[in-house]
């Protein structure tokens, strides 16, 4: 788990920055503020066949509390993540959210002195930076071998693709896309296998 950085930014975060002012929550335990807004990705998220690319919206639905120590952070975030097929190599995007709750806490606390331990974060100042936080639930959210029909697909997008059972109607002279590359390299399909 990582947290964030102890570098101090400067200034005011972007309107539509993944790093959240907490000086509008009063410094009272309970005290609660909400963020609903859009904020746009600083850099690709997700793993190798399935991430939200960097510079799409995500939109943030979360509820900021101050609690003795720092900043709890619940609520969902939700955007469009750009797929490739594990078995087809077909493109094609869907619509994911993840549930955050995540404990950002105040430097100089107990929970700041045990946060590598504990797996709390640590806020930056009055900044809360919800990138790595996002890194860490989408990287877990989403599966290493996305396939089409996971969402919503009846068959695989890309339709030279053999069926699951690796019978798709005739198949004389198809070349398996995933295959295609040594195909063209070697000259010779399965098919040829054993001819002279």
């Amino acid at each position: 788990m990582s947290t964030t950085s102890r570098k101090r930014r400067q200034g005011r975060p972007a309107a539509d920055s993944l790093v959240l002012d907490t000086r509008s929550i009063v410094r009272s335990p309970g005290a609660m503020t909400q963020v609903q807004r859009a904020a746009v990705l600083p850099s690709d998220i997700g793993v190798e066949l399935m991430r939200i690319p960097e510079g799409s919206q995500v939109d943030l639905d979360l509820d900021l509390t101050f609690v003795d120590e720092g900043v709890l952070v619940t609520g969902t975030v939700s955007g469009r993540a750009a797929v490739e097929c594990a078995r087809c190599l077909g493109e094609f995007t869907a619509d994911v959210a993840v549930t955050l709750t995540e404990m950002y806490a105040v430097e100089g606390t107990a929970a700041a002195d045990g946060a590598e331990q504990d797996e709390v974060r640590l806020l930056d100042g009055d900044l809360l930076d919800l990138e790595p936080a996002l890194v860490d639930a989408f990287g877990l959210e989403f599966p290493m071998s996305p396939i089409c029909t996971d969402y919503g697909h009846s068959d695989c997008v890309n339709p030279d693709t053999p069926a699951p059972d690796g019978v798709s109607g005739s198949t004389e002279g198809r070349i398996d896309p995933r295959w295609a590359g040594l195909a063209e390299k070697f000259g010779a399909t399965a098919t040829d296998e054993g001819a002279e």
